[in-house]
């Protein structure tokens, strides 16, 4: 045992037990990331699972296929740094996680809270709050105050991290012929991109040189930039994505810190924008198309 951990969720408290058995050095590092006010989302693939973005980077330490877990685990998926519960048996998904604990006592409350945010999902955004029993909340980091790239870019992260930026709703406000949903889409999946490859590239710490790490990644985000700031008009974004190039080509940034920083940007980024996704209504409508008809 690690601890509890208080998941509050609508007004009541519910109980995480840690145990650090599988990923210690992420328990650890969860532990000084709290509390933290989070935003549910729901399962696109999996199925019956609720998750949120969490600014824990930790790689895997003891390789466990999600198929394998009984409802009520409580994880950490490291490729996209979503903290997960399941509550029944999932759908095909591969994924290889680090096991962190359990939720205590019945999950019936989570089934029926979970069938309702998913269907709710784009039309109401979820939030919840985690932190650990008896431990008083500590207070927010200051944000960097240097003006070289990388600090700006770390600024830019935390500033993520703490609330949705306004260009979100700029973003959802525009209107014309399939906007705002084409350029939230576009905008989402470019950030969600960025995330997964620069994640790779920090991962892996033998695979590629530090130099075509640095290449990769800028050719990677150069892309993000097209579409963040040039189709979806994302602007600021697209300012802290070029604070990303500008800290890549600066050799005497570690490679790992400046992947790192890019790594949770766009993850939250994607993150906020993913709220305002109505998935379910899309997969309904996205059946009838396909002469299927509407699920009951």
């Amino acid at each position: 045992m690690s601890g509890r951990m208080i998941f509050r969720c609508e007004g009541t408290d519910y109980r995480i037990a840690l145990d650090a058995t599988c990923a210690p050095r992420a328990v650890a590092q969860l532990k000084t990331l709290l509390p933290q006010a989070i935003t549910i989302h729901c399962a696109k693939i999996a199925g019956c699972h609720i998750y949120w973005p969490s600014p824990l980077l930790a790689r895997l330490e003891t390789e466990t296929d999600i198929h394998r877990l009984a409802p009520g685990t409580f994880l950490y998926w490291p490729d996209r740094q979503y903290l997960e519960i399941i509550y029944d048996e999932l759908q095909a998904e591969t994924a290889a996680v680090s096991v962190l604990g359990r939720l205590e006592g019945d999950i019936g409350w989570l089934k029926a809270y979970a069938d309702r945010q998913r269907r709710e999902h784009g039309s109401k955004v979820f939030t919840a709050w985690i932190g650990l029993e008896g431990v008083a909340g500590s207070t927010l980091a200051a944000l960097p105050e240097g003006c070289d790239p990388l600090s700006k870019l770390r600024r830019a992260r935390l500033e993520a991290w703490r609330g949705e930026p306004p260009e979100v709703a700029t973003l959802l406000a525009r209107e014309g012929l399939n906007i705002p949903f084409g350029p939230l889409v576009t905008a989402e999946g470019a950030f969600r991109h960025t995330h997964e490859i620069t994640w790779r590239l920090w991962n892996d710490q033998q695979r590629w040189s530090e130099l075509e790490k640095r290449q990769i990644a800028i050719a990677t985000i150069e892309l993000a930039i097209a579409r963040i700031a040039g189709f979806a008009q994302m602007q600021a974004s697209g300012t802290h994505l070029g604070e990303a190039i500008a800290a890549l080509w600066d050799d005497t940034v570690p490679v790992g810190d400046a992947l790192a920083e890019t790594v949770l940007y766009c993850g939250r980024m994607s993150g906020w924008l993913d709220l305002h996704m109505p998935w379910w209504p899309a997969n309904e409508l996205t059946k009838e198309a396909l002469g299927r008809g509407r699920a009951d």
